[in-house]
């Protein structure tokens, strides 16, 4: 049996692990299509495992005032923020178990330009669904609720509790720990064809 009903996702840039485990964990999941971008959050950055630590990497945006739909935020290439991605991404995972057979399907996204935000992140979850053998089906929100009943898990909220997810091998973990609720790339690197059957442990 699911632990929820439905889960509202915001459109994240590489989203978080606990983000994947609730909507495999739920009977339902939609993405959050009418909302308002919100700066400072998973839509525009990922956290990844670094030789160091913890790592941020953010895609910059256009600077259009407040209360622009997430649909419409462009991406900015002012700075090669591709390469700096891509770079941080090789150094942090090239030593993992999976990295060789999963890095091609990512990098053709770090060499071409795409405007939109909420483009780029659906077709990165488009990928990532693949490597992970789940279905593919999209569904988006039609119109903008700000409160959603009970039994609904609003991810959209800063401040949720995502669901724990067992843990598995990380590259850099002896060296600062296991880092929980990274980006789903560190899974993805990390533990493969497992990582469909970790997310779905409850």
């Amino acid at each position: 049996m699911k632990s929820f009903d439905l889960v509202v996702v915001p459109v994240c840039y590489f989203a978080p692990v606990g983000i994947y485990a609730a909507m495999f964990q739920s009977e339902e999941f939609v993405f959050e299509k009418e909302e308002n971008f919100i700066k400072q959050t998973f839509r525009s950055r990922c956290e990844i495992y670094g030789a160091n630590g913890k790592q941020l990497l953010s895609v910059p945006v256009e600077k259009r005032g407040n209360h622009i739909p997430i649909h419409e935020v462009k991406i900015t290439y002012k700075e090669d923020w591709q390469k700096i991605h891509w770079r941080s991404i090789v150094s942090a995972y090239r030593n993992s178990p999976y990295f060789e057979y999963y890095a091609h399907e990512f990098q053709s996204f770090f060499e071409t330009k795409t405007e939109l935000l909420f483009d780029l992140n659906i077709s990165l979850h488009q990928v990532i669904m693949k490597l992970l053998k789940a279905d593919n089906n999209i569904n988006f929100t039609k119109k903008y609720v700000s409160d959603y009943e009970t039994f609904v898990l609003d991810l959209r909220k800063c401040d949720v509790v995502l669901p724990t997810v067992f843990q598995y091998n990380q590259v850099f973990e002896e060296r600062h720990g296991f880092i929980p609720n990274l980006s789903i790339l560190d899974l993805l690197f990390n533990a493969g064809p497992d990582s469909l059957k970790i997310l779905s442990d409850k």
